[in-house]
């Protein structure tokens, strides 16, 4: 899951300040009769569609010569492939309007005719998931086949052709963009920001972005139940009998979804990171903060605290809480824009914890010295008494940004400046299904700015976005119903989840599961990852990577021993891949080049932050 919040300094998310004009074009569909199944069956509304020829072609469209992915999708000649779909508009009104999904195959290396189709979403929603396939069928190819783990990777990336899409509304498909002449104002994202006036800017945002959105002809139909029905159409037109699947995020609330919808149609389903189903897409904004709360205090501070020698904050949790805490509101300010999101993941660590030092010793600095005082102080003199070079590089990267924010907020007149209400294709992507799927539980405006401020109390890491909860002023006009949990009660699915994941946190994965009686769990403690899959461990990848190859895991739920944070001296340990690898002399990473594969693990990593 990712959390919409439009701030001027372009922050959590990409916010364009060019217009473009809005345009897509609905065409009238080609939707011919025929029969479903026997001579008195009723005509298929959907018969136009399911009979389409998908018109391969090449993908290098979507790439421009000095994208690292170009070269390797130019060795892959035929076996990358890329078309677009024709899908209905509106289900319930196939032969209306239709749109276009676009779609990229990597096929197998050898007989691909005869393999499944493993299809990708990278979560969201808004999250364009076209170039997954590329991403994964890559990395899988690099596994190192003198390495157990490695073997199975080739197996894996062997056994599928390799499938990602734009959603309806994202990327290379029919999209949508929210904006209008109104007026919005910057706001105050801190826990301060309580102020009768802030608080109606709050509301402004939250009521223009939805007014705005509604105006676009299409919104209507851009919902999770409209893309899984893609999905099953784009399923059929590859001719698979059955749905392979592997969704992260958001990518599993479209998967149970789908599997609720058809259930006789469910193949291997992984869903890694996962968001609570029995809950609704605004409620899992609130756990949201909530897994930042939790991870903050329960695994990141006690982290820092843990490595005083490197981070130099001290070795009391509670002293370090108290710090960051009692930072004043211009700093936090620039603390929330310049950092966030706040997640655990181990690789950007080094980035969390350099904004909380940031803030720590800007605030020490700032009643005597000038911004450009400070930054000079701190990036001279505080950082070179780092040890840890990585630690130092992203101490100085936050120190510099978060002034360049305090300069732009003190200049007397931002707060007076206005902006055309804008939401660019993916936050209008994530504010429509938000929105659409079901009707929004409670639309109490109070419940929501209390809400939003109660939960910004709790850490200095959350901001008070959740109080802008637009579904309020949406008006509900979907002709859909999201599948009961009961529907999913024979999915024979496998969840993975981590134990400080934030955007998804466990608590509400474990609700779900517990529901779920024919599922699967690799549950990973002491890890704060969100989309773990390739993890590059036995106990984790080995299970997922034979589900998805045809067998299914012997225990309802694999517990796992996780990586934890670097080089932290108490973390718990799981040294079976170490004994194991010295047993047998295996190579020290499962892939045949491990730099390469890092890339590639960073840029799939980077699909499920936005």
């Amino acid at each position: 899951m990712k959390r919409l919040t439009v701030t001027l300094f372009k922050s959590k998310h990409r916010v364009s300040r060019n217009l473009v004009p809005f345009a897509v074009a609905l065409l009238v569909a080609a939707c011919g009769g025929g029969s479903s199944s026997g001579d008195n069956a009723p005509p298929d509304p959907l018969a136009g569609y399911k009979n389409q020829t998908i018109n391969w072609g090449s993908c290098l469209k979507y790439f421009s010569d000095d994208n690292p992915d170009t070269p390797y999708l130019r060795q892959l000649g035929d076996r990358a492939q890329c078309a677009d779909i024709r899908v209905p508009l509106d289900y319930n009104a196939p032969d209306a309007q239709e749109i276009v999904v676009s779609i990229m195959r990597v096929k197998a290396p050898q007989d691909a005719d005869s393999k499944p189709n493993l299809f990708f979403n990278p979560g969201g929603p808004g999250g364009d998931g076209l170039e997954e396939s590329l991403g994964f069928s890559r990395l899988l190819s690099l596994g190192n086949t003198d390495s157990t783990l490695g073997r199975k990777y080739k197996e894996l990336g062997d056994a599928y052709n390799f499938v990602g899409f734009s959603p309806r509304g994202v990327g290379a498909s029919t999209t949508i963009e929210c904006y209008g002449n109104e007026l919005v104002y910057p706001i105050d994202d801190t826990r301060w920001g309580d102020t009768a006036q802030n608080i109606q800017r709050i509301n402004d945002r939250a009521r223009y972005s939805a007014s705005s959105c509604q105006k676009n002809p299409i919104i209507d139909y851009i919902n999770t139940d409209a893309t899984a029905r893609d999905m099953d159409l784009m399923r059929h037109l590859l001719g698979d009998e059955k749905l392979h699947y592997f969704g992260t995020s958001y990518g599993t609330w479209l998967g149970f979804w789908y599997a609720g919808l058809f259930p006789e149609r469910v193949g291997p389903m992984v869903l890694d990171s996962n968001v609570n189903f029995t809950a609704s897409l605004p409620d899992a904004d609130i756990t949201y903060d909530t897994g930042v709360i939790h991870s903050f205090r329960e695994y990141v501070v006690p982290y820092i605290a843990r490595r005083d020698d490197v981070f130099h904050m001290g070795d009391n949790v509670d002293d370090i809480i108290s710090d960051l805490e009692n930072v004043r509101r211009e700093v936090n300010q620039a603390m929330l824009s310049s950092s966030a999101p706040f997640r655990a993941d181990r690789d950007a660590i080094e980035g969390y914890v350099g904004a909380l030092k940031a803030a720590v010793e800007i605030e020490k600095l700032y009643d005597v010295n000038s911004p450009d005082e400070i930054e000079q102080i701190l990036t001279l003199t505080a950082a070179p008494d780092i040890s840890d070079p990585d630690f130092a590089k992203a101490f100085v990267e936050k120190v510099r940004v978060m002034i360049a924010h305090l300069k732009m907020r003190n200049q007397r007149d931002f707060y007076s400046r206005p902006e055309s209400v804008y939401l660019d294709n993916e936050d209008a992507v994530y504010r429509a299904v938000q929105c659409n799927d079901e009707p929004l539980p409670n639309k109490n405006q109070e419940f929501w700015i209390n809400k939003g401020f109660e939960l910004a109390r709790q850490a200095p890491v959350v901001d008070n976005s959740l109080s802008a909860q637009a579904c309020i002023y949406w008006d509900y006009r979907t002709d859909i119903r999201k599948p009961s949990i009961d529907s999913l009660k024979d999915a024979s699915l496998l969840l993975v989840q981590s134990q400080y994941d934030v955007p998804t946190p466990l608590a509400g994965a474990m609700e779900t599961f517990e529901q779920l009686p024919a599922a699967h769990m690799v549950y990973v403690s002491n890890e704060g990852g969100h989309g773990l899959f390739l993890y590059q461990t036995r106990c984790v990848d080995l299970p997922v990577a034979d589900y998805l190859l045809g067998k299914a895991p012997a225990q309802r739920r694999i517990e796992c021993v996780g990586k934890g944070l670097p080089d932290d001296p108490a973390a718990p340990r799981d040294n079976s891949d170490v004994a194991v690898s010295a047993a047998r002399e295996e190579p020290a990473s499962p892939f045949e080049d491990p730099e390469l594969a890092e890339e590639l693990l960073e840029r799939l990593r980077k699909a499920t932050r936005r």
